[in-house]
């Protein structure tokens, strides 16, 4: 390879891909982001809780005052009732969290969230962004990787950072790269199982909503998730299918009424009379999505290719670990690629000639020491949505026992059923 600066694809300019733009930025090597869409800064998408170790990355990255004055701290308790407004038990995992860690979980909305991760990049940074870059193609070459645009633009660096989520073309490639290797590694071409949807809508906060409020309503066939934000309030309403599948899925406007109509009586608070069907017509944006899980198990194709975020392992969103666990995962890999500059730089050949076995060897060094936990985290979340709808007869004591163990969950053991792919 010619001696050259090392250059780095990143493929996603949502939240984690803005997060590996600041990682690299941090470690003065050199980017580009191609985001399909038009602008980073984006309204579509449900609120985020950013937990104590997403933050802790996020401090690490020089962000934590920044996220702390545009979000606000989740209350301690999250009140849970039935679909008759019945107390079930309220669970304090947001003070665990705080316990444990000496920070409190936090809720901000996306809108703000990408803002300030975009704001904060120096100019110089945020110049590397091109939008309405649609990336249809990645050819590994010689000494590189090349990223190809459906306008017909193309980008080569040394290696593609796959930060384009759950449907992502990365991943696809990296299985179509090792079939047409000849690899034993290779992914499932639907690597994700869905067992459940989502509805999720915003709507604007009322006067008298305490702002960090958190709310569950759990029961038969659906559940639901309620958190107060600064200006908004975020619905997430949970359906469980009546059959799994591998399939991505497309919803409509009429998907989304319908599962409001089954059970639009259901009350969000404690002490309200606020229905989900009064939130919903009050909604600003709104979703529906299929909840995939699942966890890759080859997150890279030699030194060329590598994924983070959703693009790697899915969770459902009931505890909230998904974006946290993509940003730790950059900072993890660019950790392990900076060592190995740093090094690098101590030899004679120094870190100008970075060889493709090298970057291999970072990736697999970045899988190893996140696999294990992010196997936790999805079979962590996959159980609480479960529960919270109620699948057969359980004891209500099992559920409470899962909410309680919910709190430590960064105590990972050695019990996690493997949900790898």
């Amino acid at each position: 390879m010619s001696k050259r600066e090392l250059f780095v694809i990143i493929i996603g300019g949502g939240p984690v891909g803005l997060a590996a733009a600041h990682a690299l930025t941090q470690a003065n090597i050199d980017f580009v982001i191609l985001e399909r869409n038009p602008d980073t800064v984006s309204d579509a998408g449900s609120n985020f809780v950013l937990l104590p170790t997403g933050l802790q990355a996020l401090d690490q990255l020089g962000l934590m005052h920044a996220m702390n004055r545009n979000s606000d701290v989740l209350c301690p308790e999250t009140y849970r009732t039935d679909h008759n407004a019945q107390s079930i038990g309220s669970v304090h995992w947001f003070q665990g969290y705080k316990d444990s860690f000496g920070i409190a979980p936090r809720i901000i909305s996306r809108h703000d969230f990408t803002r300030v991760l975009f704001e904060t990049l120096p100019r110089e940074s945020q110049l590397k962004i091109q939008t309405n870059k649609k990336v249809i193609d990645i050819s590994v070459i010689n000494d590189g990787v090349t990223a190809i645009c459906a306008d017909g633009t193309s980008v080569s660096g040394d290696f593609v950072l796959g930060a384009d989520g759950a449907h992502s073309l990365v991943r696809e490639r990296i299985r179509e790269l090792a079939l047409e290797a000849g690899s034993s590694k290779v992914n499932e071409e639907h690597p994700f199982l869905t067992t459940h949807r989502a509805l999720w809508f915003r709507f604007p906060a009322k006067d008298e909503f305490q702002i960090g409020t958190s709310c569950e309503t759990h029961g038969s066939p659906i559940s639901t998730q309620f958190f107060v934000g600064r200006q908004t309030a975020v619905v997430g309403v949970y359906e469980r299918l009546e059959k799994p599948t591998r399939e991505r899925a497309r919803f409509t406007q009429a998907d989304q009424d319908a599962l409001i109509s089954r059970r639009d009586e259901v009350l969000l608070m404690k002490n309200s009379n606020l229905t989900l069907r009064e939130a919903y017509d009050s909604r600003i944006q709104s979703g529906l999505v299929n909840l995939e899980e699942g966890v890759l198990k080859h997150w890279s194709w030699g030194g060329r290719v590598v994924l983070v975020g959703d693009a790697a392992h899915k969770y459902t969103p009931s505890t909230g670990a998904g974006c946290n666990d993509g940003i730790i995962d950059v900072c993890v890999l660019i950790n392990e690629l900076n060592n190995l500059l740093k090094k690098l730089r101590t030899t004679e050949i120094g870190a100008d000639c970075i060889t493709e076995s090298e970057l291999a060897a970072v990736f697999e060094a970045y899988q190893s020491s996140r696999h294990k936990v992010v196997v936790q985290q999805c079979k962590d979340a996959g159980e609480m949505t479960t529960l919270a709808s109620w699948p057969g007869l359980i004891e209500k004591g099992s559920e409470d026992g899962l909410a309680n163990a919910w709190a430590s969950i960064h105590t990972y053991g050695n019990t996690a059923d493997d949900r790898a792919n």
